[in-house]
């Protein structure tokens, strides 16, 4: 569906609640929580629009469904049913074509009946995937029927689609057809721009060498602009974490991804591309279980993730069952995965089987890479070493060094001070009513406050320390007066029990997003009245002018940092780590950062 929201090219779904055919015991609550948790998992899919509940109880679980919900307009409903015995449970699902009564797919999950609220989320994640990959394949079905000239922004998506899938270079560049035809069609679709980011993305970590600066960056633009017509965007996200990835932006990297995964856990194929990441950056563990539960949402697609898998478990060390995912591969998504093919081997002793790849590995760094020339062992470790953005070190090291006769040693892949990518410009600046701050690729817009122009000076003057007066730049009075006073201190103790419920609630809603940031205002409130406070809790007073200057400079920028973390998470991260405040204010990064300010 277009932004414009009309309703002829809108995919309309209608989850029904599901049936207890169980009377008599504990399931209607079950039942009812599942067909909104349904609804809630499926609004995910911003190709698909979701009827709300309150509206699917007028209608009715028979066969008439189709003529109850006319008015709704609805493409396709989803209806099932509860069942369960002393010792298990069955669920079953389906779903039909609204209009023309016919169904599409059906599947049938169980479980034990001990376990159900554990079940529910199980099935709840199996149904979201398996539906959402159904949807798109029938529709894609039905519209192979139709005149190509007729195709819609979505219908391009879905060909679009189908041929990034493919894999290849050719295929990629029909992919690019059909999304610049949907972007013709719907300037304002953000699926079509994150469509076209996924070709480049392709083109960039897997088909041509000689063109990486220019596809990733081509990657970076299109997804930062789906992102900017649909933040929720999942796949926009993903492709944003991974070039930031490349580009050793590590913390800007890991926001992205997670927030990818946090928009939309349920779907297989992007699942996989997290948990790749997710390695690279450190966290092997949460990628193998991210890993199994892409294997178990979508079957069908197992043989383009048993590579992956294998360089999850090279790096967890379970050199036996990457054996048993490396038997399984069909496919070779990067240029390097026969020599952490090979690595795996090196690990079980079967010199043989590592060799073989090695050479596999050293003949396509020949062709993809090398422009036809064979390189010499030390050459393609290098480039290995240099592309793959492992921010630690990697269990490949020691078969590196074993490759390079020893020449290569310890080698540390995380990025030093010396070898930061520069590619983005980090900026600070003040443009008319607003500032602009670059950092790390992405670039956020924000309103004046107070301490955006310490932060500029201490940014100007990195290592400086700078007294709390030069930065106030205003007379200093001498009158002594207390720190706050009685009211003031009452209305902060009330806050700090507000925020302490809020915290409670978001940690047991799990809401992650909400919890940080209220954790992060309940830390400075304490900070803040910690420094005003003196023994016993009494009320510091203020001795001198510089304690009052002291106490202002110092709540502006953190109150600066504070909004710009919201808006920029990296840039709001490296400024609170970064930053210290006092008498004597200061701007020491544990690595240097050039600045544009004027």
């Amino acid at each position: 569906m277009g932004a414009n929201g009309k309703q002829s090219q809108a995919i309309t779904l209608a989850v029904l609640p599901f049936e207890n055919l169980t009377r008599g015991n504990d399931l209607d609550i079950i039942c009812r929580s599942f067909s909104i948790d349904l609804t809630t998992e499926l609004s995910r899919f911003k190709q698909f629009q979701l009827i709300a509940p309150d509206s699917i109880n007028q209608i009715g679980l028979d066969d008439t469904v189709e003529e109850n919900a006319s008015g709704l307009e609805i493409s396709y409903h989803i209806k099932g049913s509860f069942r369960a015995d002393s010792s298990a449970v069955r669920i079953n699902a389906q779903l039909i074509n609204t209009g023309q009564r016919h169904l599409v797919w059906a599947d049938r999950f169980e479980g034990t009946r001990d376990q159900i609220l554990e079940l529910q989320d199980d099935l709840l994640n199996q149904v979201v995937s398996t539906l959402q990959q159904q949807l798109n394949y029938n529709l894609l079905s039905q519209i192979r029927r139709k005149p190509k000239i007729t195709l819609k922004a979505y219908e391009c998506w879905l060909y679009g689609m189908e041929e990034v899938r493919k894999g290849s270079l050719e295929n990629d560049m029909k992919a690019r057809e059909y999304f610049q035809q949907a972007i013709a069609e719907e300037p304002h679709f953000s699926l079509a721009y994150s469509g076209m980011s996924l070709t480049y993305f392709n083109e960039w970590s897997c088909q041509m060498w000689e063109r990486w600066e220019v596809s990733q960056k081509e990657a970076f633009e299109w997804a930062n602009k789906a992102i900017e017509l649909d933040e929720s965007n999942y796949v926009a996200s993903l492709v944003l974490g991974r070039v930031m990835m490349y580009q050793r932006a590590y913390e800007t990297a890991e926001h992205y991804i997670r927030k990818s995964l946090a928009l939309n856990p349920n779907d297989a194929d992007n699942l996989m591309e997290i948990a790749s990441c997710l390695t690279f950056l450190g966290y092997a563990d949460e990628a193998y279980q991210l890993s199994q539960k892409a294997l178990s949402l979508n079957p069908a697609g197992k043989e383009s993730y048993y590579p992956m898998a294998a360089f999850i478990l090279l790096e967890l060390g379970e050199f036996e069952k990457a054996k048993e995912m490396i038997q399984k591969t069909t496919y070779l998504p990067w240029v390097d995965t026969p020599a952490y093919f090979a690595g795996i081997y090196y690990y079980l002793g079967d010199m043989d089987r590592s060799e073989r790849y090695w050479e596999q590995f050293l003949d396509t760094y020949c062709e993809k890479i090398n422009c036809g020339t064979s390189p010499a062992a030390e050459e393609a470790i290098d480039w290995m070493i240099k592309v793959n953005p492992h921010r630690y070190q990697s269990r490949m090291e020691p078969y590196w060094k074993f490759k390079s006769n020893g020449k290569y040693g310890e080698i540390s892949t995380q990025t030093t001070s010396g070898e930061r990518n520069t590619s983005f410009s980090n900026s600070f600046q003040k443009q008319d009513d607003f500032w602009r701050m670059s950092f790390e690729g992405t670039d956020v817009r924000l309103t004046e406050v107070k301490g955006f122009n310490d932060l500029r000076k201490l940014l100007e003057n990195p290592g400086q320390p700078i007294h709390c007066a030069e930065l106030m730049g205003t007379a200093i009075g001498t009158a002594r007066q207390p720190l706050i006073d009685d009211k003031a201190r009452a209305a902060y103790q009330q806050k700090i029990k507000d925020l302490q419920q809020d915290i409670s609630v978001a940690e047991q809603d799990n809401n992650l997003g909400v919890l940080e940031n209220l954790q992060h205002e309940y830390d400075q409130l304490l900070e803040h009245l910690s420094s005003s406070l003196g023994l016993s809790g009494k009320v510091r007073q203020a001795g001198n002018p510089i304690e009052k200057a002291r106490s202002a400079v110092t709540w502006r920028i953190r109150n600066a940092i504070s909004k710009i973390e919201k808006a920029h998470p990296a840039l709001g991260k490296h400024l609170a780590h970064s930053i210290n405040t006092g008498t004597f204010c200061s701007y020491e990064p544990e690595n240097k950062v050039d600045w544009i300010l004027e």
